[in-house]
Order: structure tokens, then sequence, then C-alpha cells
């Protein structure tokens, strides 16, 4: 007779081996086949579909059997785009109105998407071409975005992780026609920066508007980037720097403008265009008060006159003039503006120039240069003459004429003030005394 411990121990193998073969036994479970393709067979290329909305504002509904095919490029993952996608193939780009939320998820960028197109409606939206679905809306025929329960009647995701491609372009290769290859695609704009780095990418109050912010490149040529008050980077501050944007390039009407799809797609990491720039845009005019401007010297060497801040239409400008002075008939005038110290970069090849209008022909106005100025005593510092400013007549003010560029090469690496000085000789009528208006200084590299 076998023990009760000679039978629990033969169990007890019995359930090991048992365990074990049921394991050996167990199917290995993948992971989920990735997306393909579908059976389907593109007819026309995006461009040729673009083609056939030749009128702006038109509702071309496409009565023919005709498959498109793209790659999702932008999608509303940041929350800049709303209710649509952009695709695009080697032919151009186009947006399609999807009325649905989380869009992502089903057309993540990279994925191929096919578009069955018959049955749906070509339009535009101030020259950028939309394909969306045919609607009346308050008695009024529009383009609308695609239903979320139809989407997949028209709207096939094929493969994922396709390669985006962006081009690399100029802002002259950018227009405005609705037909234009550039519209809807991703492009890669160089060496371009943002003209106001205290701003954020858009409005973040209540109201949430969209804002347009301006970037601009190193020959002063500017786009526009409008971006919405509900991205998710709508609060974030934009980069101070210089270098590379991917975005979607749009219109509205005629005005050229990006999208972009998020903060990733800004790259500006390099230096600035400009090393030291000011328009004096965001101060107060002074009547007859003397400017005061942060970091900036107002000095009266000799004399009784101070620059003040005058405006001439929507352009506001430092001013200096003897006019007024009840010293200049016995007293030699002598009066500064300095900038804040400024540093240069080593190994850079810095550009210096300045805008300024003058009327009447007495007195002088120069423009000079220090490295050694203490921030008070302009008598003890160097001065290096960079130019001086021709005197205006007496009849009229000059333009804002431009002067410059000036090579400060040799001052690499090293901090500099610039000034302008005006001076008039006792004893100098009032009514012959130059007036001089200075603005839009820039140390550029």
């Amino acid at each position: 007779m076998k023990s009760v411990f000679s039978i629990r121990l033969s169990s007890l193998f019995l359930l090991m081996a048992t365990l074990l073969t049921i394991n050996s036994c167990k199917k290995k479970f993948d992971e989920p086949p990735a997306p393909v393709d579908p059976d389907l067979t593109v007819t026309h290329t995006i461009a040729q579909l673009k083609a056939m909305h030749t009128v702006a504002g038109a509702l071309d509904v496409i009565n023919t059997d005709m498959i498109i095919a793209g790659t999702v490029i932008a999608n509303d993952k940041s929350g800049n785009l709303y209710k649509n996608i952009y695709i695009q193939d080697a032919t151009g780009a186009l947006q399609l109105m999807l009325d649905a939320n989380g869009l992502f998820n089903q057309f993540p960028v990279g994925r191929k998407v096919f578009v069955k197109v018959k049955g749906l409606c070509l339009s535009d939206y101030n020259n950028m071409i939309q394909l969306g679905i045919r609607a009346v809306v308050s008695g009024t025929p529009s383009i609308q975005a695609i239903a979320s329960n139809i989407i997949g009647q028209y709207v096939i995701g094929g493969s994922v992780n396709n390669p985006v491609t962006t081009k690399p372009v100029t802002l002259a290769q950018l227009n405005t026609d609705m037909q234009d290859p550039l519209l809807g695609t991703l492009i890669e704009l160089t060496d371009f920066e943002f003209s106001d780095t205290t701003k954020t990418y858009s409005d973040t109050s209540s109201y949430r508007n969209d804002l347009n912010l301006t970037i601009k490149n190193c020959d002063g040529l500017n786009i526009i980037i409008r971006t919405s008050g509900y991205a998710n980077f709508a609060g974030v501050k934009v980069p101070g720097g210089n270098g590379k944007i991917t975005a979607l390039y749009t219109v509205f009407r005629t005005t050229r403008q990006l999208v972009l799809r998020d903060t990733a797609d800004v790259k500006f990491t390099n230096v600035r265009c400009s090393f030291f720039e000011e328009n004096f845009q965001s101060y107060a005019t002074t009547g007859n008060n003397a400017l005061v401007i942060p970091g900036w010297k107002n000095i009266q060497q000799t004399g009784d006159v101070p620059y003040t801040m005058a405006s001439f239409g929507s352009n506001i400008f430092p001013k200096v003039s003897a006019f007024a002075s009840t010293q200049m008939a016995t007293t030699n005038i002598a009066s500064w503006l300095i900038s804040p110290d400024i540093n240069l970069p080593a190994g850079s090849a810095p550009k210096y120039s300045f805008t300024c209008a003058r009327r009447y022909p007495a007195g002088t106005f120069k423009a000079l240069i220090s490295t050694n100025f203490d921030g008070t005593n302009v008598a003890a510092a160097t001065w290096v003459l960079l130019a001086t400013v021709p005197a205006g007549p007496s009849n009229a003010f000059t333009p804002f004429d431009l002067f410059g560029p000036y090579d400060l090469t040799s001052y690499a690496g090293r901090k500099i003030n610039i000034a302008f000085l005006y001076e008039a000789a006792a004893g100098t009528s009032r009514f012959d005394v130059g007036t001089y208006e200075p603005d839009d200084i820039k140390i550029v590299r």
C-alpha cells in the first residue's frame, strides 16, 4: 500500500508536468499588424484635383469616380488646427475638412490617406482650397466638414510612419494664387527670427483670439505666423534667436501666412540678425520734455537742448532741435543721445545703420562709437566718428534716409556704445538751426 506521502508526491509531479505542457503549448501573441495601404488605385494627384477648382468661392461637387492619396503632414494634435488635416503628395497638398475631434489619433502625421472624392466638394476659403462636402446652411449653399459618421466612406487610412517631406524655399517663391503648388505644403525657411521677442505665440485670454506674429530674415523681409488661441502652445513665449522654421504655407486672400504644427518646428537657436535694434515704437512722445529710455543716456554736455520723443503718423522717434533754446545765443550747444552697452560677439562682422530725417541747414549731427564710455562722462571717453549726417533744407523735412551700413568688424568681441551728437554754435539763428530725427537703429550680422 502506497503511503499518503507517495501519493501526494506523485500528484505534485503530475501537476507540474501538466502545467509545463500547457505552458509550452501556449501561443506567443504578436503585436497587432501595422496598418497597410488599402487595395485602392489612385487615379489623380492632388494637383490634378485642385485644378478642377478655378473660380474663387465656387462650390465644385465632384461627380466622377476619383481617388487621391497623400501623407498626413499636419493634424489637430496641438490644437492649432481644428477639425481638419492636411495631406501632401509629390504635386502639392490639400486641406481635408473632417467634423471630428482628436483626428490625430486616427490620422497621425506620416499616415498615408486615400480619399474617394466622388460626392465631395472643392471650394476655397479666401484662396485656400479645401475639400469637404456641400451643404446648405441657413438657406445658403456652402462647403462644410465631412460629418463624423460618414468620414470612413470617403477617407481611408493606410500605412503609417511614411516620410514627411518639407521643401526649403525663399519668400520670393511664395505667391498667393490658389493653385500655387506650395499652398498647404510643409515649407522650410532659413535665417528667420521673430520681430518682437516679448510676445507669446497667441492670445491666452478668455476670448482666445487668433494672433498674427511676424518673423523676418536678415534682409528685413517678413511673413506672418498665425496661431490659434486654443493651441496648446499659445502661451509659450517665442524664442529670441534666429534659425530655421517648418510650417504650413497658407494664405488669406493676398496675405501670405504660416501655420505651425508645434513649437518643435521652430528652431531659432542661432544668433539673431541684429546684435542691437531700436525703433523706439514702444515709447510715448514727450513733447518738449527730455526723453527717458531705459539704458539710453540723454546728456546735455553744454547748453539746454535735450533729445525729446516725437511722432509723425504712426512712427515714433527721437528728435533734437535748438529752436527753443534760451542759451544758444551765448553758448555752444552739444547734446548727446547714447545707446546702452552693446556687446558684439567675437568673430562677428557687425554692420551698423540708422535712418534720419532732418530740416534746416545750421549745426551738425554726427554718429559716433566708443569702447570706453563709462556711462556718465562723455568728455572722458574716446569717440570715433562714423558719419556726419548732411543738413536738411529749409523748406521741408527730408525722408528718413538710410545711413550705413558701417562696418564694425574691428569692434567684434568688445563692448561698445553708439551715440548721436548734435551741435550748434553760439549765436546761430534759431530760424536756421537744424532739427534731426534719428530712427531705426540696427547693428546686424
